[in-house]
């Protein structure tokens, strides 16, 4: 049980820093992340992050942590040792541990001596599996002796497959000079598929012990994740320089040369960002079609409004970023921050923006640029995120509070029934003890209907076909239906609908329950209408993620009435448990509901007009 907690702290730890390096398109800034990352996940002590400059051809030291003052390392790449050459080599982290010398080993490793062995073990270790075996982190004992000292090692850790010798000399130059004289220490090289960025080294001065393979672990995925951003950020940061070194070109050769302005317009038009330009005034000069769209505002409409209208945040605050002809800008990265930005409709759209300074070929500033994306899908995932937080710790409460409360429950219930025996049935008591007892059978409900919200069943999944489960639910339902002389229109689709994977009663339950809230919402003689849709062609109506994942196909149930509709500020909170706008219900039905959908790893969201009605929509994964 240990195991599995830890398991699901490191993924949360990993899952915290891949999101915080998904925000970063600055190299320093997720070289930074990286060393702060991985000294709050692992008991490592000190850590240097080198990087590799590719024009220059040199290792420079960008964040470190533990040292008694900034390191500053600066060596050019062809005299770096044979171990951090063997990790660049490999492209794999080696764990770098020193050996116990031999008395040969001793004289071999004295100052005025040249060489010093390593030896180098690869693969996994024999006899671990699953969980424990280790995975492309190789173990590296430093200052053996190949006759005497590493022979005994092999003796003794017969659990490797495969070694090899190392031999470096001492007048290259080492880790020792950016580390120190490390008994023990890590090295994993920043590197993707196709680039190498620098190098990790990391050790525990203070305790004097080897990194273990779960340390190691750990900070290589967080290495690996950061190189993916790192390569992202290095090819944002290129695109930003072409178009600045474009944008430069075409004003210097735009009188000569007008398919070179074209050229540069359409770059900027076919940008999936949006991009504003201002003048020192703040007067916008030009805007992109992405700008555009995502704000409603035709560019002609842009074009000299005044960009601080553009921005819901106090004008005090953004005028203070541009302060001092924009000396407050950082001439590299720009200044990011998030605003919201105010759309034609006066709707606000949530952005992640970057400010960069506009010089002329004097170096002068002469206007700035406003580069934004869209976050809205980021906040709804970081609001779910919170959501799943809070649901988790409200699931455990009301479990605990329904087990209290469910025991003397059953005692009051067994109790009543007892007393409810001495009652004739003309005693004026009787009624009074009836309620008492539907009052109790009430609240048995309630604590049922808590218990499967706080801990849901499991699905028993099987090949089913949603028709069949709509038709059991609205059989459930139908004296209600005529009995309001409601107009059911039931679509099941063109052709014959494909099976999914899903629990029948589950799904019964979520169906029944938002079609009893469509019911109650409804007047006599309204309309009811349930539509079932999926693709016909899973090649052209397929959704796809932002990573290119495997496209999926979805099922889509629609059920809308004609009631008195949802009014907006309820719309947000209809899942949360407790939330009902009706007197006597009890707010768990649309959070169970809620639940139900997500462990069939399907969607539900809801619309609604105050007064003509609401639509909920379901979506289920077809196989």
């Amino acid at each position: 049980m240990e195991d599995s907690d830890q398991r699901v702290q490191d993924l949360r730890y990993l899952y915290r820093s891949v999101t915080r390096m998904a925000r970063a398109d600055v190299v320093d800034t997720l070289l930074n992340h990286v060393a702060e990352d991985i000294i709050s996940t692992t008991d490592l002590e000190r850590l240097v992050v080198l990087y590799y400059d590719q024009q220059d051809k040199n290792l420079e030291s960008r964040a470190s942590y533990g040292f008694d003052s900034a390191q500053e390392i600066n060596v050019p790449f062809a005299q770096v040792n044979g171990l951090l050459k063997r990790a660049y080599a490999d492209r794999e982290p080696l764990n770098v541990i020193k050996s116990k010398p031999s008395e040969k080993t001793e004289e071999e490793l004295q100052p005025n001596s040249l060489e010093v062995k390593c030896g180098i073990f690869k693969d996994n270790f024999r006899g671990r599996q699953g969980r424990k075996q280790r995975q492309n982190i190789n173990v590296c004992f430093k200052g053996v002796d190949k006759a005497c000292a590493f022979d005994k090692l092999l003796s003794n850790e017969g659990r490797f497959r495969h070694y090899s010798i190392l031999t470096y000399y001492q007048h290259d130059e080492t880790i020792e000079s950016m580390i120190g004289n490390a008994t023990a220490f890590l090295i994993i090289p920043i590197c993707d598929d196709h680039n190498f960025y620098g190098y990790v080294l990391a050790d525990k001065p203070e305790s004097d012990k080897p990194v273990s393979y779960e340390e190691a672990r750990m900070a290589t995925a967080i290495v690996t994740h950061s190189a993916m951003a790192i390569g992202r950020a290095m090819k944002h940061h290129e695109m930003v320089m072409r178009i600045a070194r474009q944008n430069k070109e075409l004003s210097q050769h735009l009188e000569v040369n007008e398919e070179l302005k074209s050229f540069y317009e359409s770059i900027i038009q076919g940008l999936r960002i949006g991009l504003i330009t201002a003048d020192t005034n703040l007067k916008i000069t030009h805007s992109n079609n992405s700008a555009s769209i995502l704000l409603g505002h035709s560019v002609k409409d842009l074009v000299g409004t005044s960009l601080i209208d553009l921005f819901s945040a106090e004008e005090e605050e953004i005028r203070e970023i541009f302060s001092g002809g924009g000396k407050g800008i950082d001439q590299k990265t720009g200044y990011l921050s998030e605003f919201d930005l105010i759309c034609a409709d006066q709707t606000r759209l949530p952005t992640e923006v970057c400010f960069s300074n506009i010089t002329n070929k004097e170096g002068e500033t002469s206007g700035l640029s406003c580069m934004f994306i869209d976050i809205t899908q980021r906040k709804k995932m970081e609001t779910n995120l919170a959501r799943m937080d809070r649901l988790a710790s409200l699931g455990e409460l009301a479990s605990g509070i329904a087990h209290e409360i469910r025991n003397p429950l059953a005692g009051i219930a067994a109790a009543l029934q007892i007393i409810g025996k001495n009652f004739d049935k003309q005693d004026p008591n009787q009624e009074i003890f009836n309620e008492v007892f539907s009052q109790v059978k009430r609240l048995d409900e309630f604590i049922k209907n808590l218990l499967r919200f706080a801990r849901p069943s499991n699905p028993k999944f099987e090949a089913l076909t949603i028709k069949d489960v709509i038709d059991n639910a609205l059989f459930l339902v139908s004296n209600r239906i005529g009995q309001k002389n409601i107009t059911l229109e039931l679509n099941h689709g063109p052709d014959r609908q494909p099976q999914i994977k899903g629990d029948k009663g589950l799904l019964q339950q979520v169906l029944l329950n938002i079609i009893i809230n469509a019911l109650d919402a409804t007047e006599d003689n309204g309309n009811l209408t349930i539509r079932t849709q999926w693709p016909e062609n899973a090649q052209d109506t397929t959704a796809e993620t932002i990573y290119c994942a495997p496209k999926i196909c979805y099922l889509t149930i629609e059920i809308s009435d004609t009631g008195s509709g949802i009014d907006k500020t309820d719309l947000e909170s209809i899942f949360n448990p407790f939330f009902t706008t009706k007197s006597l219900g009890t707010g768990l039905g649309l959070a169970i509901a809620h639940r139900i959908i997500e462990q069939h790893n399907g969607n539900i969201s809801v619309k609604s007009t105050p007064g003509k009605g609401t639509t909920f929509t379901i979506t289920l994964p077809l196989p």
